[in-house]
């Protein structure tokens, strides 16, 4: 094989290597309360949502999570999510890891199950999933 094959051959298969990580996450079961967490370009979008609605003595619907959605920056090393906010503050560590061919969002309890017992939550936030929404 010339040289040119052997490149070409190698480049396709580090980028065949190559996991993006980037998307939505949503739980992975039909929620009717949850998180939505949207990762893109080292920026994240993370959004909570309910089907309960609540009103006030006026009539007005109630914002449930009145300090979401919270935006900010992350980086990932290894299987850690690490979240921080616009406003500096951190958000709880997350973790990522592959399943059934699908890349799942765990909490840090959630991924100590896994680790434990290699079982993940059944409504565990998975990359394109699309509950609630």
């Amino acid at each position: 094989m010339s040289a040119r094959y052997i490149a070409v051959f190698l480049a396709a298969f580090v980028l065949a290597g190559c996991k993006s990580d980037e998307g939505s996450y949503a739980p992975g079961c039909v929620a009717f309360e949850g998180s939505n967490v949207t990762l893109a370009d080292g920026k994240f979008i993370w959004d909570k949502f309910t089907d309960q609605v609540i009103v006030d003595d006026d009539g007005n619907v109630v914002d449930q999570f009145p300090d979401y959605p919270k935006h900010g920056s992350y980086r990932i090393e290894g299987e850690t999510l690490y979240l921080e906010q616009d406003t500096g503050e951190s958000m709880p560590d997350m973790y990522l890891i592959q399943h059934d061919d699908q890349t799942y969002m765990l909490t840090a309890q959630q991924f100590e199950t896994w680790e434990k017992t290699g079982k993940r939550e059944e409504c565990a936030l998975v990359l394109g999933g699309d509950a609630g929404n």
